[in-house]
């Protein structure tokens, strides 16, 4: 079997005796390796076959050694001694080979030591980087918690500084998608927090303007800024401003609208303007001479009998600097300290400055002039009333 296994050829024993209940028997031992079929690879199979036995060997009464002869006996023994001498070399042999196996395991084995020390001061290497790494990876991750809160809070301070302006505000992008606004824009557009996304377009406003997506075009393709007055269906009246949307780094993102509230501003505006003309026409009716001056003396109202008396044209009078009505002949310095005394003080006056002058078309003049800051609404305004007198002799 040994021998079987080591050659991995047939191994034949001849002539071995067997005790049997009827005496010795013969055998002839075959030990075979098996490679095929693949269930029984690797086994060996053992073969005992019957001999012819001769009826002195069967009933063991075959001669002793001496009897037979020593030439028989010597070739016996040199028979079996050649066969202890093979297996001792074979035995020899095999364990030399398995020493060397043993001595090349041996040293696998140190060279897979010595990598396992190496593979094992390598993954302290790496436990010691990878603390190291976690380390920054937690320092990291505290500083992006940190950002995530300024961000946060900046974005609560952006929506509460939206909502608290009260201003209408629409954030799109360069296709006109709406990306953010605030509520008050509910009273222009009717948008709900689920139409972001949508494309601004989509949607019809109460203004009296049909050209807001072409405004919205015009400034992200030009980037230019456009500014108007636009009033509702509902008479309300906003300052729409398109701007383009600049991120950090300069970069055109779309477009921001805004809308304020300007309706109590043109309230007012008309009532002044009304009661501006309000005021002209009862300066160029009174019959007194009277001019009303702004703060840089420019004429604002001019009356009927203050343009009769120097022969001027009322229309043409408005607007110009008081130097320069009736060839300069209002110039002159003590009248004008008096009159921007006036004006840097309104609660001061001035009454009866005797102006003596040769004016062009209605020749010398003796005049009494007095000058006062008007009063609007209650309160002293930045505009000169100066009143004239006549007292020139006949």
């Amino acid at each position: 079997m040994h021998k079987a296994t080591t050659t991995r050829q047939d191994a034949v024993a001849e002539n071995v005796k067997l005790k049997t209940e009827l005496g010795v028997q013969l055998l002839r031992v075959t030990v075979k390796c098996l490679d095929e079929p693949d269930q029984l690879a690797g086994l060996l199979l053992v073969v005992f076959e019957d001999q012819p036995t001769p009826r002195k060997v069967r009933l063991g009464k075959a001669a002793p050694a001496a009897e037979l002869g020593s030439a028989a006996a010597v070739a016996a023994l040199q028979k079996e001694l050649q066969y202890t001498k093979h297996r001792l070399q074979t035995t020899i042999e095999e364990m030399e080979s398995s020493l060397e196996e043993l001595k090349s395991t041996n040293e696998e084995l140190q060279s897979a030591n010595e990598e396992l020390q190496s593979t094992n001061e390598e993954a302290m290497t790496n436990k010691e980087e990878m603390q190291s790494l976690n380390e920054e990876l937690m320092t990291l991750n505290m500083q992006y918690l940190s950002k995530t809160e300024e961000l946060s809070l900046a974005a609560n301070d952006m929506k509460n500084l939206l909502d608290a302006t009260e201003i209408a505000t629409i954030f799109l992008d360069n296709d006109m998608v709406i990306k953010r606004f605030t509520p008050p824009v509910a009273r222009i557009i009717a948008l709900l927090p689920a139409d972001v996304g949508r494309p601004i377009t989509h949607f019809a406003s109460n203004l009296r303007h049909e050209k807001l997506a072409q405004d919205v075009r015009l400034v992200i393709d030009r980037l230019v800024s456009i500014e108007t007055n636009i009033q509702t269906t509902s008479n309300e009246w906003y300052a729409m401003r398109i701007m383009p949307y600049r991120t950090f780094d300069n970069y055109i993102s779309g477009a921001v609208i805004t809308f304020t509230d300007i309706t109590a501003l043109k309230i007012l505006t008309s009532q002044l303007q009304e009661s501006s003309r309000m005021a002209e026409v009862v300066v160029e009716t009174v019959r007194e001479p009277l001019l009303v001056l702004d703060n840089q003396l420019r004429v604002l109202a001019v009356s009927h009998a203050f343009a009769e008396l120097f022969r001027l044209d009322a229309a043409q009078a408005k607007g110009k600097l008081l130097a320069d009505l009736d060839g300069g002949t209002w110039q002159q310095p003590a009248l004008r300290q008096r009159m921007e005394a006036v004006l840097r003080d309104p609660t001061t006056t001035f009454d009866d400055y005797i102006f003596n002058a040769e004016f062009p078309e209605a020749g010398h003049r003796e005049l009494l002039v007095y000058g006062r800051c008007i009063v609007s609404t209650g309160a002293l305004s930045s505009k000169l009333l100066l009143g004239i007198k006549d007292v020139t002799p006949e």
